[in-house]
């Protein structure tokens, strides 16, 4: 039969296991026991979870705040980028409005010197325009109030009423002739003299050659039934006479070349044939187109002296001062060196003359059907005459005589052809070779 154990000696037995099992694992550690860490309370372990936690929102807070400073220099730099590109659109702008500024000023500035020169203009065609409507200081015209019918107007034969607009016009004179066709259309001068249909001595031979000839003869021009016939100072008084006794209108008008009287004679004859508007826009073609002669001619220094020298019937004629020769020259530039020592007028001189006005310039206005080229000859093989500086220097020219010698502002044309010659280099060009018509 086995031993009973007691109590005390069970309780001494599970105290001995206890210490064996405690020895093995203080045996199993690497280190020895002592340097075990001591078990953590639960409070250091929350206390260390704390502080991991805190480090990690530190952490997190801390990289929110790197990615929140990058993204705060992106957009500063986004916002400078911006605000140069603003700058530099602003710069743009400012350019365009600058160069737009400066293009309106330029046109301001060309409208204002339009302006300035249509107003410089306008005076001189509004007066033109006033000249014909008023028709005020135009000699002639009677009653510059009146634009209807009938109307008076005083000639060289008198004070002489036009019943009514004429529609049949004759004159009996080159120079006369020459301004109505600029004047009226060209039917309504119904017949012209000889002298008119030749080109030699007139402007406007070409326009005319299909219409009646006529002379002087009063029954001649009656034939032809003329509303009106305005002639020149050299018509004879008996044919006048003659014409008016069977109830025949005419005046009989003066035919003076200097610029005021040659615009006069335009708005008169437009006063006697009803074409008052016509006359005042063909003066003023005719005085611009003077003005754009003496403009350049005027001021050109020394002036030449130009003799107008022409020979008929072995006499020398010159053309001195209030001739139409010598109106041509002075309008080109030239002294009229035969109105220097006093020659009014056409006059015959001598080869001692011509010494003696010593011309640097003489022109032949002369035809070349009587003799102008072989009289230019003459001057230059004369010895004579052979210190005259113009021989000397061969400054002998033949001109187109119909161009210096007629009675209306066709001796404008000769007035253009000799600035040519005198002043080659400020007119290069030739002229124009007509004046407009009346449509």
């Amino acid at each position: 039969m086995g031993m009973l154990r007691s109590p005390s000696s069970r309780w001494i037995g599970w105290l001995a296991v206890l210490i064996v099992g405690l020895f093995l694992v203080a045996c199993s550690s690497d280190e020895p026991p002592q340097a075990q860490p001591a078990p953590q309370s639960m409070a250091e372990q929350t206390e260390r979870q704390q502080a991991g936690d805190e480090a990690r929102v530190a952490g997190e807070a801390e990289e929110e705040a790197e990615t929140a400073g990058q993204q705060e220099a992106v957009a500063e730099q986004q916002r400078q980028a911006e605000a140069v590109a603003a700058q530099a659109e602003q710069a743009e702008q400012q350019q365009i409005q600058d160069q737009a500024s400066e293009r309106a000023a330029a046109e301001q500035q060309a409208e204002a010197q339009t302006q300035a020169e249509q107003q410089a203009v306008a005076p001189q065609a509004q007066s033109a325009q006033a000249t014909a409507r008023t028709l005020e200081g135009v000699r002639g015209v009677v009653d510059p109030s009146n634009s209807g019918w009938p109307r008076q107007v005083e000639g060289l034969n008198g004070i002489v009423s036009i019943p009514a607009k004429p529609m049949r016009i004759i004159t009996a004179s080159v120079g006369h002739d020459e301004m109505t066709l600029a004047l009226v259309p060209n039917d309504r001068l119904v017949a012209v003299g000889s002298a008119t249909k030749n080109a030699t001595y007139s402007n406007v031979a070409a326009l005319v050659q299909d219409k009646p000839e006529i002379s002087r003869d009063p029954e001649v021009i009656i034939a032809q039934s003329p509303d009106v016939v305005v002639t020149s100072p050299f018509f004879p008084v008996e044919a006048i006479d003659a014409l008016q006794r069977v109830g025949i209108v005419v005046v009989q008008t003066e035919l003076i070349q200097s610029p005021e009287a040659r615009i006069n004679s335009i708005l008169l004859m437009g006063y006697i044939f009803g074409e008052e508007e016509r006359a005042s826009e063909f003066a003023d073609e005719v005085e611009a187109r003077y003005e754009a002669l003496i403009s350049v001619t005027s001021v050109k220094s020394p002036q030449p002296r130009v003799l107008a020298l022409t020979q008929y019937s072995d006499t020398l004629w010159v053309a001195g001062g209030n001739s139409t020769e010598g109106g041509v020259i002075i309008a080109a530039g030239g002294v009229n060196a035969a109105e220097v020592p006093g020659i009014q007028g056409n006059q015959t001189t001598s080869l001692e003359g011509v010494i003696a006005m010593a011309p640097e310039i003489i022109i032949i206005a002369q035809p070349i059907e009587f003799g102008a080229e072989e009289f230019r000859q003459s001057l230059l093989n004369n010895e004579a005459l052979a210190e005259v500086p113009a021989i000397r220097d061969g400054a002998v020219h033949v001109v187109e005589s119909k161009h210096f010698t007629t009675l209306s502002y066709w001796n404008i044309r000769g007035a253009e052809d000799l600035a040519r010659l005198l002043w080659p280099d400020d007119f290069p060009d030739p002229p124009s070779e007509s004046f407009s018509l009346a449509e």
